[in-house]
């Protein structure tokens, strides 16, 4: 492996990252805009790079958040037609500057609930976007979209999300949560049928290997570490293959190589706080051992990386971070790298 640069893409905000490359090569950027995890109103805002992910340029803002509340859990990927494609959530009862943390958790956080998700869509590169409310739900559950949006045969997409047994924050901590996919038939336009994956999971990152088999990876609720699933029948049913990091290593995200191998990279909350990679074959199997690729001395809040392979093999892999030794500010940072 061998690092070839390093930048903060996006500074004074967290973003939770998500890199998607269009057909065309440029890489579309999306996450919270706020420096805080989630604590305030905020939206989530499309940065573009046209340079292979050396300078990212805002764009537009997927959902705008309407007063008192914020736009921040999301999904995001490319239809079939090119066009753009988001599913956004976020929480009601957020003010406008940043508490001391056990006061919000107790005044604001746990005063709270889940929005309606909304579903973001463009047809011109992210310059506009049209917005409806999400069309599938769930009946005394509420959910939280996290990962990929992407493409399976014919005309059909799949995304993922959590489901949690209740809408209100206060109720989190003891609430059922499971994981699984929703499918749209149309391209994205309507989204119909839901397929769970397993209980006590909930940030997934989904891969389809073949017009049949899609790969899952997953972050438990217990021990906080991440699990393997796989699916033979475009994700109706899902078996458990294995787990994949330590406890305090998630969540992760799962991209196919120009190789046909595929990428697994997380981030590292123990020991030394840092991005790890693995290598699976074509299968998702057979993966190698975790290696390092970035270190984030003084981090605390951080991770969540989300990459992309150009067309030279350059790989962009995104993170973020509330702060290391060298820059002591939220910020999204990105490694173009190569293996």
């Amino acid at each position: 492996m061998k690092v070839l640069e390093r930048y903060i893409a996006v500074d004074n905000a967290c973003l939770w990252p998500q890199l998607r490359l269009s057909d065309d090569g440029e890489i579309y950027l999306t996450g919270f805009n706020q420096p805080c995890h989630g604590m305030t109103e905020g939206d989530v805002d499309l940065w573009k790079s046209n340079d292979g992910g050396k300078m990212f340029n805002l764009i537009s803002t997927l959902v705008e958040h309407a007063p008192t509340e914020n736009r921040m859990n999301h999904v995001s990927g490319f239809a079939h037609n090119g066009d753009f494609i988001s599913i956004v959530s976020g929480y009601t009862n957020r003010p406008t500057e940043i508490y001391d943390y056990e006061y919000y958790k107790k005044e604001i956080f746990y005063k709270s609930e889940l929005v309606v998700p909304m579903l973001s869509r463009s047809s011109d590169g992210g310059k506009t976007f049209t917005l409806k409310p999400l069309d599938y739900v769930f009946k005394n559950e509420s959910i939280i979209p996290y990962g990929e949006v992407i493409q399976l045969s014919g005309n059909s997409l799949a995304t993922s999300i959590y489901v949690l047994g209740t809408n209100k924050c206060s109720e989190f901590p003891t609430c059922t949560r499971r994981a699984g996919i929703l499918i749209s038939r149309d391209d994205g336009e309507t989204w119909t049928e839901f397929y769970e994956i397993d209980e006590g999971i909930n940030e997934t990152s989904i891969l389809a290997l073949d017009d049949e088999t899609l790969l899952a990876s997953a972050r438990t609720r217990e021990n906080q570490h991440m699990k393997l699933y796989k699916s033979s029948d475009e994700g109706k049913t899902w078996t458990f293959i294995e787990d994949s990091s330590l406890p305090n290593q998630i969540p992760s995200s799962i991209i196919r190589l120009n190789d046909d191998r595929i990428l697994m990279c997380y981030g590292v909350r123990n020991n030394q706080k840092s991005v790890i990679y693995r290598i699976g074959d074509e299968n998702g199997s057979n993966w190698s051992e975790p290696n390092v690729l970035v270190v984030l001395d003084g981090a605390g809040d951080m991770g969540y990386p989300s990459s992309v392979q150009l067309e030279d093999g350059t790989i962009v892999t995104a993170y973020y971070a509330s702060g290391i030794t060298t820059h002591n500010r939220y910020h999204c940072g990105i490694v173009r790298w190569e293996l």
